[in-house]
């Protein structure tokens, strides 16, 4: 058993990781997934299986805590956020009732009622028929799209692994997936000239890694805000190639993105790696 599913199972009561790890398709699920008060499920190339057996009230709080290492006052803004990376870069993300200030702001999650548990792959070459397109001559700023578990973080991973053995790599990994950093140490291979901003919010991560690590390419997971798009910017203004992934099932849909469509008129794209379902991809030139 690959070490980083061992891991997820760690995070589960003793009695019902025993039970999931003699599933035969453990090996090859990408999610466990834990439903309060009904059964638990592997998610497996996309598709759902669901077990024999059934995820208790006592099962979801034990997984809970142990995700959040017994101190969930010291990680409510991962718990706001909806997740938080684990041993192994797995990431746990966790359904619940929403506790909220005043002003309608969410302030926490209690009542966990469902857990999701993102086993975290490294499939090393995964990104070299991309790299030969791409990078012959240097690093170039690409696009990822694809639909949720589709594999764009996996991708990523593995530019990160290319890029950062030959250049200067900064990667933004705000929540621990990409390099799967423990106790500040990456434990996925991202690379030798990479530089790991662990935890930093993306448009932060950008700013300061720009400024004090003078990459030659900058490598950030799914980006989404305002803030980070202005980042991202200011990173192009300054010479640094941009290689980013956005939820969007092709590149057509991507580009209706108004944080895309900003990044792709002034040319922060020259490729576009296209994401199937089955986690083979098709290389676009942008024009």
């Amino acid at each position: 058993m690959e070490a980083k599913t061992e891991y997820a199972l760690e995070l589960l009561p003793r009695a019902l990781a025993e039970k999931i790890s003699h599933h035969p398709k453990i090996n090859s699920a990408d999610e466990i997934r834990l439903r309060r008060g009904r059964r638990a499920s592997l998610t497996v190339s996309g598709s759902d299986i669901l077990l024999d057996v059934t995820a208790s009230p006592s099962d979801i709080e034990e997984t809970f805590k142990n995700a959040f290492s017994y101190s969930i006052h010291s990680f409510q803004r991962e718990l706001c956020g909806g997740c938080i990376t684990s041993r192994g870069g797995n990431r746990v993300g966790v359904c619940g009732t929403a506790v909220t200030t005043p002003d309608g702001r969410l302030e926490s999650v209690k009542s966990i009622s469902s857990i999701n548990i993102r086993i975290a792959r490294e499939v090393k070459g995964c990104a070299e028929a991309l790299s030969e397109a791409c990078f012959k001559t240097g690093p170039v700023g690409v696009l990822v799209t694809g639909a949720p578990s589709s594999g764009k973080t996996t991708l990523l991973r593995d530019i990160s692994r290319i890029l950062g053995s030959k250049y200067r790599t900064a990667l933004i990994d705000e929540r621990g997936e990409l390099s799967a950093a423990y106790c500040g140490a990456p434990q996925n291979d991202v690379g030798e000239l990479t530089d790991v901003f662990f935890g930093y919010p993306k448009a932060e991560g950008i700013d300061i890694a720009v400024r004090v690590m003078s990459p030659r390419a900058l490598i950030v997971d799914e980006i989404s805000l305002t803030g980070e798009t202005k980042a991202l910017m200011s990173a192009l203004g300054s010479g640094v190639e941009i290689i980013t992934a956005v939820h969007a099932p092709s590149f057509s849909e991507a580009q209706k993105k108004p944080a895309i469509s900003a990044l792709l008129e002034r040319g922060a794209f020259g490729y576009a790696a296209e994401l199937n379902r089955d986690r083979t991809y098709r290389v676009i030139k942008i024009d």
